[in-house]
């Protein structure tokens, strides 16, 4: 590893030139994890550990208060859960004045930061082990975060809060696991005061991802190949990434705008994409999930239906009872629901998220940003003023 470093090292002297290599330094929050990130910007930090129904252990971080306040029972609790392949640092990555996170704890709120199954803080269960049991403990995809780790989670704090509801603030897959939850088992809806939904995702007929049509055309292809080679896990956490882009993707690294087609790549193009934390973004993301989860995906895409995954006709008698997947129903969705999203976003459509909004009963704000893609409704330049501002002050009616 040492070596490594030194050659990763030269290359980028070499490309920038040594003086110019010895005044750039990346984001002071450049290699801290989770933990760090919160404490060191004078925050708060719990670590809690939640166990499924189904076995899996999952840890959810909680910012009791802001900074320079006291705690309290009655500080409202709020849920926030990140998407694919993501997890709780992407809430508090951006420093107390950008992260969604930091600005809830001072705004008030008991934050709560979920990591769902298989990723980074959450790659445990109580009789399967992940390197192991590959097939049994990978097997899974918004449909179980939804049916089994959303409900542990609001389950366990509320029971810690002693509250009767919380606010549920989901991006991406976070949003596609409570539609899951709520429309299968309606109970919840009462649990929950407002969901967030950035970048919301339930529809996916009209994705234009490139990847998510890749998966949707190749998907026999890719079943087969996860079948014969064991291998579900996809984009687990990597400390290598966090030297990557200390190196690489620093502000004023020749190299930092092929970091940007990185994200470009997985999310879309995007001209309020922050570059100077993107090293601070490699630290903690990805922070792994299951391949199964971008096949469902590509499912939707391909049926135009919200529901659930197939199998295949043997397995889904098998499982449910019939040879299709059924349905989720929409309309049983109470919670109010306020939706952020970008008109550059090449995974929430405006036709999905049309259909989306048309299905659910209650619509509380349904704001597009210009120009936004799917990251930036979390990460974008000018969030914190054009959509957290107005999360805060909807929050407060609720």
């Amino acid at each position: 590893m040492p070596s490594k470093i030194l050659v990763f090292t030269a290359l980028v002297v070499f490309v920038n030139g040594y003086n110019d290599y010895e005044i750039r330094r990346p984001p002071a929050d450049t290699g801290r994890n989770v933990m760090q990130l919160i404490k060191r910007n004078g925050y708060p930090f719990e670590n809690h550990t939640v166990q499924t129904k189904d076995g899996y252990i999952l840890e959810v971080h909680r910012i009791p208060h802001g900074r320079n306040t006291i705690g309290n029972d009655t500080r409202p609790p709020v849920l926030l859960v990140a998407g694919y392949f993501c997890g709780s640092a992407d809430w508090v990555n951006f420093g107390p004045e950008n992260s969604l996170g930091f600005i809830l704890a001072d705004e008030g709120y008991d934050v709560w930061l979920a990591n769902y199954r298989g990723t980074r803080w959450s790659r445990k269960h109580a009789w399967l082990d992940p390197d192991v049991d590959r097939k049994e403990y990978w097997t899974f995809s918004f449909q179980q975060i939804g049916q089994y780790d959303v409900p542990a989670f609001i389950d366990y704090i509320l029971s810690q809060t002693n509250q009767e509801k919380l606010f549920y603030i989901g991006h991406s897959q976070g949003t596609t696991s409570f539609f899951a939850l709520t429309s299968e088992e309606p109970e919840y809806n009462k649990k929950v005061r407002l969901s967030i939904a950035l970048s919301p995702v339930a529809y996916a007929g009209h994705m234009k991802s490139a990847l998510a049509h890749l998966f949707a055309i190749f998907e026999d292809q890719i079943a087969e190949s996860l079948e014969k080679n064991q291998r579900y896990e996809v984009f687990p956490h990597n400390p290598r990434l966090a030297l990557i882009g200390r190196l690489f993707c620093q502000d004023g690294a020749a190299t930092q705008d092929l970091c940007g087609l990185v994200f470009y790549a997985f999310a879309g193009y995007s001209n309020y994409l922050n570059k100077t934390m993107i090293p601070v973004i490699a630290t903690n993301t990805p922070a792994g999930s299951s391949m199964v989860q971008a096949l469902h995906y590509g499912q939707l895409l391909k049926s135009k239906k919200f529901r659930k995954y197939d199998y295949g006709e043997d397995k889904n008698l098998e499982i449910y009872g019939q040879s299709t997947p059924p349905d989720y129903d929409l309309r049983k969705i109470t919670t109010p629901i306020a939706m952020y999203y970008g008109d550059k976003d090449p995974f929430t459509s405006k036709e999905d998220a049309d259909r989306l909004a048309s299905e659910v009963l209650h619509v509380a704000v349904r704001k597009i940003i210009d120009g936004y893609s799917h990251l930036d409704t979390m990460w974008g330049i000018g969030a914190q003023q054009l959509i957290f501002k107005d999360i805060i002050e909807l929050m407060k009616q609720y």
